[in-house]
């Protein structure tokens, strides 16, 4: 079960990306409802969230940045359905403080809340528990995002199947038809990185995988130790196809200076780190 929250959606002062931005809870003792961690709450009373089920490209990781052009349009894709006129790369964002509400259950480890965010106003009480069913979360902003192709898959432990399986269907459907950032994704055909991190700014992967080789070019270190490098900072995760307990280094493959992932982002539960 999932608590209705209700409020406003904020980004003026903040830099949202297109799977996180900040809201405002009418009732802040609903904060209280979710499972996990206290969520973390700034002195506008508002806590950063967590889009749960996807991964943005990066606009800003550690100074770095994936192809702006995919990052931008899903950050515009966001604002536009939750009713944040204009956008950050364009009009000024003229409504700040959208009214919409986010279905959560829990707060991660970071005490983000993890949610299902929609622009309308919900048709139950706030602070009540409701089942989020298939229909409902094609409603999510967080599904609209993954079926125009703006975003990848990023599924955590605790996600119902259901869900993660209506998900999935909405990739599916969005690298079927060759929307957004799919025909550009090397994900699973390799990122060459001759040219090193600057290499990773031109190739859209993975942003799990980009956040992990960012990290480790940092140290100017060779390539062919990136798996070394992955063992050592696990990301434990469960292969959905084989039902195997695995590890993103188990699934990562280096060649020369290429890297490549060899499951599907969909096909891969994550536990929390």
């Amino acid at each position: 079960m999932f608590t209705v929250i209700s409020g406003t959606f904020h980004v003026t002062g903040y830099s949202p990306d297109g799977d996180s931005l900040h809201f405002q809870a009418i009732n802040a003792d609903n904060w209280g409802r979710l499972r996990g961690r206290p969520v973390l709450l700034n002195r506008q009373g508002q806590a950063q969230l967590r889009l749960e089920g996807i991964d943005a490209l990066e606009l800003n990781f550690e100074s770095r940045h994936q192809p702006l052009k995919y990052a931008r349009e899903a950050l515009d894709f966001l604002l536009s359905h939750l009713g944040i006129r204009g956008n950050l790369f364009g009009p000024s964002h003229a409504r700040d403080g959208a009214a919409g509400y986010i279905l959560a259950r829990h707060a991660g480890k970071n005490r983000r809340p993890v949610a299902f965010v929609f622009a309308e106003a919900p048709t139950w009480p706030d602070g009540e528990k409701v089942f989020l069913d298939a229909a409902l979360l094609r409603k999510s902003v967080n599904y609209l995002l993954l079926r125009a192709g703006l975003v990848y898959p990023a599924y955590y432990e605790g996600l119902y199947a259901d869900l993660r399986e209506e998900l999935t269907r909405g990739v599916q459907e969005a690298r079927k038809k060759r929307l957004g950032l799919w025909p550009r994704d090397c994900t699973n055909s390799g990122v060459a990185l001759d040219e090193g991190r600057a290499g990773l700014e031109k190739c859209i992967i993975l942003p799990k995988l980009f956040r992990r080789l960012t990290r480790f070019l940092k140290e100017n270190r060779d390539i062919a130790e990136f798996k070394e490098y992955l063992e050592a900072n696990p990301d434990p995760a469960v292969h959905l196809p084989t039902g195997r307990l695995t590890d993103l280094a188990a699934l990562v493959e280096v060649r020369e200076n290429a890297v490549k992932l060899t499951a599907a982002p969909e096909d891969l539960v994550f536990k929390e780190n």
